[in-house]
């Protein structure tokens, strides 16, 4: 079974790569995301929020993300990252039961 940390890096290489299917592969059924724009429970609202998320992000933004922070203990995960000046910080946090995310929270500042 996958640890917390295959699920993030998972999670990670899927962004890179743009694919949308893999991504919301590292989700159970019945997670929940949250972000200082709503909380977004199961597979429909998951791929709604990243359909707009990845939509919204200005051109390279991926190419330049880099995790400064990428910290586990159990099934608890834990990351910092930046794009740029156009996201100095973005900070993530999930909870992994059984190989797939059950909780995630998800903050950036974006000016």
């Amino acid at each position: 079974m996958a640890t917390t940390a295959d699920v993030i890096a998972h999670h990670l290489e899927s962004i890179g790569a743009g694919d949308l299917e893999g991504l919301l592969s590292d989700y159970a059924p019945n997670a929940v995301l949250i972000t200082p724009n709503g909380t977004f429970t199961g597979p429909d609202e998951l791929k709604a929020f990243f359909e707009g998320f990845i939509a919204s992000l200005p051109e390279g933004f991926v190419d330049n993300m880099v995790v400064d922070v990428n910290a586990t203990a159990g099934e608890y995960g834990y990351i910092t990252w930046h794009s740029g000046d156009v996201a100095p910080l973005g900070t993530d946090t999930f909870h992994v039961v059984d190989g797939k995310f059950v909780m995630q929270t998800f903050a950036a500042y974006m000016p």
